[in-house]
């Protein structure tokens, strides 16, 4: 899966390498406040018991480069998300630790108006998790000394809706709507011992609100 990322990055840098010259060559720059909402499911962690993932909030950044009139490509980047992770089923109102994560999407543009105000997009989102680290109310619960989580990087789609109304003539006002697939798996580590592993599907929604501009 890391190797269609890394095809879809190189595709991208050499699309704008080919749209160099063209006269429909342009940027569009976009930041804004970008919150991070979980959908989220997981396998049972001890009987019946599973996982939750509160919301986070950061600052988005995107470039978005049009290659012709109605096609363009987008990188989407941000700071580190911060997740809370908690406990369902007999563990409801456990903390179980904080995940930090980084998700780079790359996505594919259609702009459907001629004066490209809104558009839609399809890409690959790339979710790299930073740091991962068990509760002390983990540690507690279990009665061991020490309690270890590692996730999995992951790679999934992801589809957008997006739009840049004008406020002057160099600034809009823009607002983005994502849905990501993010699929991961946690492995837990009690006293520096492999405990077992459950699988956490987030595929959050993404908001993002803030401005954007052209040059």
């Amino acid at each position: 899966m890391k190797n269609i990322l890394v095809a879809w990055l190189l595709a991208f840098v050499a699309m704008a390498n080919v749209s160099a010259d063209s006269d429909t060559r342009d940027w569009t720059l976009r930041l804004g406040a970008a919150n991070v909402n979980p959908n989220e499911s997981s396998s049972a962690v001890l009987g019946n018991d599973g996982v939750a993932v509160d919301d986070a909030w950061g600052l988005g950044i995107s470039f978005d480069l049009v290659l012709a009139e109605r096609w363009g490509l987008e990188i989407l980047a941000a700071t580190p998300f911060t997740h809370t992770l908690s406990g369902t089923g007999s563990l409801s109102g456990l903390e179980i630790g904080k995940v930090k994560h980084l998700p780079p999407t790359f996505s594919a543009l259609y702009y459907l108006n001629d004066e490209q105000t809104w558009h839609v997009g399809l890409g690959i989102n790339y979710t790299t998790f930073l740091k991962d680290e068990a509760s002390d109310a983990l540690v507690q619960t279990l009665m061991v000394g020490s309690a270890d989580l590692e996730l999995d990087d992951s790679v999934g789609y992801s589809v957008k809706v997006g739009f840049d109304y004008p406020i002057n003539d160099a600034w809009s006002f823009n607002g983005n709507l994502y849905y990501m697939n993010i699929e991961t798996t946690a492995d837990i580590i009690l006293d520096g011992a492999y405990f077992g592993s459950v699988d956490v599907d987030i595929n959050p929604y993404v908001v993002m609100l803030g401005v954007s501009t052209k040059f």
